[in-house]
């Protein structure tokens, strides 16, 4: 009886591991399920961490404003200095002025048809003189005036560009010192005065001295751009009551 049962035994454990084996396979298998629970409740975590930035994410996009529009009321804009308005008789005359560490800006009355006017400040914001422009039309060109004789007419200079002109320089008077200059274009006789004062009653030659010397002045009425910047129409031929009195006058040829 006990040969059969020992038999039996025998054929029910073939297949199986050794005792000692199988304590180790057991273990080796608890580990390996330990590791996947721990594996799936990181997972578990890292999706539920991802789920609540997509839902928070999501419900800041719906219920709250977006970003507003920039105002552009409220935005600076820088300002430009003054005497880079956009004046194109100012355009011409500013660099000469500006480098000098000067200001020119418009002077009530700033212009009519024919002639501008332009203030010109110091560092401190101080006046330093005026700067007046006036333009004339003829087609058989105007006298440019000799200082030693009102009734002749000057040998004018002449640039590459086909301009004549004068320069003046008046400044016996301190109290009113003036570089001026005369320029004729050839070809229509389309002509430009430009007068720098300084500034008046100051009983000072240095004080009083116009902020543009002749050669600056030459520089500006010289320019191709200055006749153009005034209209076709504008002209201060005489009669021209309300155009600028120049100390050095531009009168036709007789």
């Amino acid at each position: 009886m006990s040969a059969v049962l020992t038999e039996v035994l025998q054929r029910a454990c073939e297949g199986e591991p050794p005792a000692g084996d199988a304590v180790a396979d057991i273990a080796v298998r608890a580990e390996r399920l330990r590791r996947r629970r721990a594996r799936n409740v990181v997972l578990a975590g890292l999706a539920a961490v991802v789920i609540v930035i997509l839902l928070g994410y999501a419900l800041t996009t719906v219920l709250l404003p977006g970003p507003k529009a920039r105002s552009t009321a409220a935005a600076a804009v820088a300002q430009p200095r003054p005497s880079n308005v956009l004046d194109p008789v100012l355009a011409v005359l500013a660099p000469q002025v500006d480098a000098k560490g000067y200001r020119i800006v418009p002077r009530e009355p700033f212009s009519g048809a024919g002639w501008r006017q332009y203030a010109v400040l110091n560092e401190a914001g101080e006046p330093r003189g005026l700067v007046e422009v006036a333009v004339y039309d003829a087609q058989s060109g105007l006298c440019l005036p000799v200082l030693a004789d009102p009734a002749a007419c000057a040998l004018p200079d002449r640039t590459d560009t086909g301009v004549e002109y004068a320069r003046y320089a008046d400044t016996d008077d301190v109290d009113w010192q003036v570089n001026e200059v005369i320029a004729r274009r050839v070809v229509d006789g389309r002509t430009v005065a430009v007068m720098a004062t300084g500034e008046r009653g100051t009983g000072d030659a240095e004080a009083g001295e116009p902020p543009l010397s002749t050669a600056e002045a030459a520089d500006a009425a010289t320019d191709r751009r200055l006749p153009d910047a005034f209209g076709v129409g504008e002209r201060c031929n005489t009669p021209a009551p309300a155009c600028p009195i120049f100390k050095i006058p531009v009168r036709p040829i007789d």
